[in-house]
């Protein structure tokens, strides 16, 4: 995007979004719908030719199976380890630098969020809620564990392919080793689903979706009678999905040719030759909403490369989003390039150096949109 940058007034971190365009098709090819400019405004004090600040990222089987010897044997490579258990369909790697990321944008959220865990009424901090909550993609469960203090009477599971939890967790906290995208088999159903950072490894966000629902086609193409067995999500339960989309600039400062636009390039093309396509953030609408949900809303943010704005609610999320990304962009690049796309681990090695000095560089004036989508499934 190179619109001429405008001397209005930064946005507030989160806003209420306009409604997003008509769903992409599934296929990785088409480019991503963009959203109107934003207009973030850039600090007056412009930086000169040496302007280039290295320091921002340095301060800143089965729903009951037990982990086995086999689920800890994490594959290693490249210096990294990943996740055992469905052995290469996440390809992030599980290792401490990657957990402590992990933490720093749990913050990051927190920042973006308003202090927030997430928008649906459920996660309201004052909301005395005390229903079931899964969370999709769980990580080191940091977010599980922040839930499950704010809500005591609340029961929260946390899901994920690799066992990176604390084993002292509050006891309405409980964390299980699984794959989500095969057929749920939880006992009861949930009130509240959340899933966060998951575009790249969810393969196809409109199965993901109905089985949130729980609405699934019957296999017979002359039956179109939907059923609903109310086991994942209750009537009246909330799903609610909070992800970053791919950078963007309102000025010509962040041209396709720098480092850091290739390395996202170069992330989405290697997630796509994968199976598991970036998700399209601004289709979220259209998927809720074709999934079977009503009462949708979201809330739009901004996660700036550096602190380049002028506003000092976004200064601040620009450092911990600059932290965020200069220690994950080589754990994004590794597993994805070398896999899938042929590179070499030196190759990768130079091109996240490169890209963690475009996202240190004050003159480029990138972000990412940020959506909290959220809607209810019908009573």
């Amino acid at each position: 995007m190179t619109e001429e940058k405008a001397a209005s007034p930064a946005p507030e971190a989160a806003t209420k979004a306009q409604s997003p365009p008509p769903a992409a098709d599934s296929s990785p090819a088409p480019e991503p719908a963009q959203p109107e400019p934003v207009h973030i405004q850039a600090d007056d004090e412009e930086p000169d030719e040496t302007d280039v600040d290295s320091s921002w990222g340095e301060d800143a089987v089965s729903s009951t199976a037990s982990i086995s010897s086999s689920i800890l044997d994490y594959r290693k490579e490249n210096g990294r380890t990943y996740h055992a258990y469905r052995d290469g369909k996440y390809l992030i790697p599980n290792d401490e630098q990657e957990n402590e990321r992990l933490d720093f944008q749990h913050h990051l959220w927190y920042l973006t969020l308003d202090g927030r865990l997430g928008f649906a009424p459920p996660a309201h901090p004052e909301a005395k809620f005390a229903g079931r909550v899964l969370d999709v993609g769980t990580g080191t469960g940091i977010w599980a564990i922040d839930f499950g203090d704010e809500h005591p009477d609340a029961h929260v599971i946390g899901v994920d392919l690799s066992p990176i939890q604390p084993s002292f967790t509050p006891p309405n906290v409980h964390f299980q080793i699984d794959d989500l995208e095969d057929e749920w088999t939880f006992s009861q159903p949930f009130d509240y689903i959340h899933v966060r950072a998951m575009s790249g490894s969810i393969k196809n966000w409109s199965v993901f979706l109905e089985r949130c629902i729980e609405y699934e086609p019957t296999q017979n193409l002359s039956q179109l009678l939907l059923t609903c067995e109310n086991r994942n999500l209750k009537p009246g339960g909330w799903l609610e999905v909070q992800e970053p989309g791919r950078p963007i600039a309102d000025d010509d400062t962040f041209p396709p040719d720098c480092a850091l636009a290739k390395a996202t390039a170069l992330f989405a093309e290697g997630l796509a030759a994968a199976g598991s396509p970036l998700l399209d953030v601004f289709t979220l609408k259209d998927l809720f909403n074709g999934a079977g949900f009503v009462s949708y809303d979201e809330k739009r943010a901004y996660w700036p490369s550096n602190p380049w704005p002028k506003d000092k609610k976004l200064k601040e999320i620009a450092m911990w989003s600059n932290t965020n990304l200069s220690a994950g962009v080589e754990g994004f690049l590794m597993a994805v390039a070398t896999r899938f796309l042929g590179w070499s681990l030196p190759e990768v090695t130079v091109l996240s150096a490169q890209a963690r000095a475009d996202l240190n560089d004050k003159r480029i004036h990138a972000y990412w949109p940020v959506i909290s989508a959220f809607a209810q499934k019908p009573e």
